[in-house]
C-alpha cells in the first residue's frame, strides 16, 4: 500500500489523539484504592483530573488533523480508518474507564450498574464510529453536520465534569475561596460529590445520543473555519477564549453539557412550533397578506 504525499502531518496529529486516550487510560490504571478506618477512598484521585485533561487534549488533535488533510487536500481511506481507531481509545474507552474508575469505591450492586451503563457508552460510540466510517465522505461540505452526538463531544461531557468534581473537592483555587465567602464550602463539596454517581447516568444517555439519527449537531470546528463570521461571532469567540483561560473547569461542562442539549432543545422548539402552526384555523392560514398603500 502506498501512502500519499501530504498526509504524514495529519497521521502524525491522529496518533497524537491515539497517544492520548493510551495515556489518560494508563492514568486510570494507577489510581489506587486504600482502606483507612474502615473507609475506602481514593489515594491519588488527581489522576482522574489528569486523564480528563488528555482525553480533552486529545480533542484538539482531533480538531486539526481533519483540518490539516482537508487543506493538504490529501484526505485518505488509511487516515480515516486510523482517526476512527484513535477515536474509540480515547472517546471511547477511556472515558467509560473514567466513570468505572470513579465509582471503584462503592458497593458491588452499585458496581454492575456503572459497568453496564458504560458499556452502554462504549457501544454507543463503537456504533457512531462504525456507521461513520461507512458513511463518511471527505467532501467538505459533508463535514458540517453529525447524525447523532459526535464521539468527542460524548468524551468531553465526561472529562469535564470529572475535572469539575476535582476541582471543587480540591478547593485551592482563588476563585472558589473567594466564592466560599458567600457559599459555604462543605454546600460545594457536597454538590459537587454527586458528580461520580450521575456519570453512569449520563454515559447511558450519551451512548444512545451518539447513534440516535433523530439529532443533528452542528459540526462547530468546521462552520467556524468554512464560513464567513459575523462581527458579534467574533467578539463572542474572544470573550469566550479568556473565559475558558480564566476558569475552564467551570466554563468546559457548560459548554459541553448545553452542546448536548442543544439538539433535542432545538427538536423540541421545532416540534411546538409546527403544533402550533397546525392548531391555526385553515381560513387564518389561508388569507392572503395585506396590502398597504
Amino acid at each position: 500500500m502506498r501512502i500519499p504525499r501530504g498526509v504524514f502531518l495529519p497521521n502524525l496529529c491522529t496518533l497524537g489523539n491515539g497517544v492520548c486516550g493510551f495515556a489518560a487510560l494508563v492514568k486510570i490504571l494507577k489510581v489506587d484504592v486504600v482502606r483507612e478506618d474502615g473507609v475506602i477512598r481514593f489515594q491519588n484521585p488527581e489522576l482522574f483530573a489528569t486523564a480528563a485533561w488528555l482525553i480533552l487534549l486529545g480533542m484538539v488533535f482531533d480538531v486539526f488533523d481533519g483540518r490539516l488533510a482537508r487543506l493538504s487536500g490529501k484526505t485518505s481511506d488509511l487516515g480515516a480508518q486510523l482517526d476512527s481507531f484513535c477515536d474509540l481509545t480515547t472517546f471511547g474507552l477511556a472515558p467509560a474507564a473514567l466513570v468505572i474508575g470513579l465509582n471503584r469505591v462503592y458497593g458491588d450492586l452499585w458496581a454492575r450498574i456503572v459497568w453496564f451503563f458504560s458499556l452502554a457508552y462504549f457501544l454507543g460510540a463503537l456504533l457512531r464510529l462504525a456507521r461513520f466510517n461507512v458513511e463518511n465522505d471527505h467532501e467538505e461540505s459533508a463535514h458540517l453536520c453529525f447524525k447523532g452526538l459526535p464521539s468527542p463531544a460524548a468524551a468531553g461531557c465526561v472529562a469535564s465534569l470529572v475535572i469539575l468534581h476535582h476541582y471543587v473537592l480540591a478547593f485551592r483555587q482563588r476563585e472558589l475561596v473567594w466564592l466560599g465567602g458567600f457559599i459555604q464550602k462543605e454546600s460545594l463539596q457536597a454538590a459537587a460529590g454527586w458528580i461520580p454517581f450521575v456519570l453512569p447516568f449520563l454515559a447511558l444517555v450519551l451512548g444512545y445520543t451518539m447513534v440516535s439519527i433523530r439529532f443533528k449537531y452542528d459540526h462547530v470546528a468546521s462552520r467556524l473555519f468554512n464560513r464567513w463570521q459575523t462581527f458579534e461571532t467574533f467578539v463572542y469567540l474572544i470573550f469566550g477564549s479568556l473565559l475558558v483561560f480564566v476558569v475552564p473547569e467551570v466554563v468546559f461542562p457548560a459548554v459541553f453539557i448545553g452542546y448536548l442539549a442543544s439538539a433535542p432543545l432545538g427538536a423540541l422548539v421545532r416540534r411546538i412550533r409546527r403544533t402550533d402552526r397546525d392548531r391555526e384555523p385553515e381560513e387564518v392560514r389561508e388569507l392572503p397578506p395585506k396590502v398597504f398603500p
